[in-house]
């Protein structure tokens, strides 16, 4: 359980860190969005331009000496002819041009390149700071210097570690930490990134806190209950023990006042295997109703030989419910809840039916009052109605009619 618990608490820290890096490092990933080119044809650069190279135009040749004047028609213009070295020249250009376009498209591509793997490095860096602060801040190890406040402080001696170690982007493109940079005071973006990682995780290991203490109060108290639960239960079986002890004693010495010897011996062999079961499953929460039901096949010997066959005990309960469990001595105190309010006699023999219907265990008796009732302990049916209530979260259901009293007891499915 402390193992899963652990790991869940990881897996938390985890993903909450990693939400953290990408939540600061946001504006390098949108940067690294629109810089990056959309499609091969956007990536090319733009085809420089001819450079123009004027063309200078010969002069007119001499008039011939001794021809008169020639004159040139309005249509005609004079054929401009391009010279070798203006021609080389333009090429020059260009080239130079090309060349100048390509180092350009080779420098952004370095940009990028740079930018990324600084990115990456910055992601990977972020997210350790975070889950080592929030490791910190959710620690609830038991030890002496536990408190938030110490904690606090030592995450804010990690921030300054880790502000020394952090990332930083020279212009020529290296990644130095920031002790290396030359400029440790000088880097806003490094401190406003650290300040964030470092809010997140007090905030949360505040609110972790709060839920763990809320958790552990629940969980003391659940402890408390429980333990109360078991002083009750305990009380009520040991209240049980010594009033059964009581009445099988007074049938033993009835056995031995008539003098009936192998009787009596047969009554102490049933009598301690009986009550062997009430100190080892007694103390037990929940049994089965196999068990339930040997020990109270055992119980009714004893109650044979008191009664001398003036009492029946019937068991009716089918195989299905044998594995069904229910608490330890709940059918016993019923039937001596039966025999002790009703007249048993010759001519009026009390039979007891016990049988199985619908999840419950039930026992029924015919009602014959005594002509002087007993004073009731108050330790029979008030008892297995408060055990029922304790162990099960459930109520025995008691119906009285005219002619009979029934039982009956909510029976659980095994798992």
């Amino acid at each position: 359980m402390l193992k899963r618990g652990r790991y869940r608490k990881l897996a938390a820290n985890t993903l909450i860190a990693i939400l953290v890096s990408v939540l600061v490092n946001f504006s390098y990933l949108v940067f690294l969005m629109v810089s990056r080119p959309s499609s091969p044809q956007s990536a090319e650069p733009a085809r420089p331009r001819t450079e123009q190279v004027a063309t200078p135009t010969p002069p007119p040749s001499p008039t011939p000496v001794g021809q008169g004047d020639v004159s040139l028609r309005p249509d005609d213009e004079p054929t401009e002819v391009i010279d070798a070295d203006s021609l080389k020249g333009a090429i020059i250009i260009r080239e130079e041009s090309m060349t100048k376009m390509s180092r350009h498209r080779s420098n952004e591509q370095m940009t990028q390149q740079m930018w990324a793997r600084f990115m990456g490095i910055e992601l990977v860096y972020i997210f350790a700071v975070a889950l080592v602060m929030l490791s910190v801040m959710t620690d609830t190890r038991r030890h002496r210097y536990n408190s938030y406040f110490l904690r606090l402080l030592l995450c804010v001696a990690l921030l300054v570690v880790f502000f020394l170690i952090a990332p930083q982007l020279t212009w020529r493109g290296y990644i130095v930490t920031t002790l290396n940079s030359g400029h440790l005071f000088f880097n806003p973006m490094s401190i406003l990134k650290l300040a964030a990682t470092f809010l997140v995780a007090i905030l949360y290991g505040k609110i972790y806190e709060l839920l763990y203490k809320k958790q552990e109060m629940e969980v003391e108290n659940e402890r408390l209950k429980n333990e109360s639960l078991t002083w009750q239960y305990n009380t009520l079986v040991n209240q049980v023990n010594p009033h059964f002890l009581f009445n099988s004693l007074n049938s033993l010495a009835m056995l031995v006042r008539e003098g009936d010897t192998q009787a009596a011996q047969t009554y102490i062999d049933r009598m301690s295997q009986t009550y062997r079961y009430i100190i080892s499953d007694g103390n037990n929460e929940l049994t089965t109703v196999t068990d339930e039901l040997q020990f109270v096949d055992a119980y009714r010997y004893l109650l044979e030989v008191r009664y001398a066959g003036k009492l029946h005990i019937n068991i009716e309960v089918p195989e299905a419910y044998y594995a069904y469990t229910l608490p330890a001595l709940s059918i016993q105190p019923l039937i001596e809840n039966a025999v002790k309010h009703n007249t048993i006699t010759t001519a009026q023999p009390m039979d007891i039916t016990i049988s199985a219907s619908e999840g419950h265990i039930v026992v029924s008796n015919p009602i014959r009052p005594k002509i002087e009732p007993e004073k009731g302990t108050g330790i029979g049916l008030a008892n297995l109605a408060n055990r029922y209530e304790l162990i099960c979260g459930s109520k025995i259901v008691v119906e009285q009619t005219e002619g009979n009293f029934v039982v009956k007891l909510p029976i659980r499915q095994p798992k």
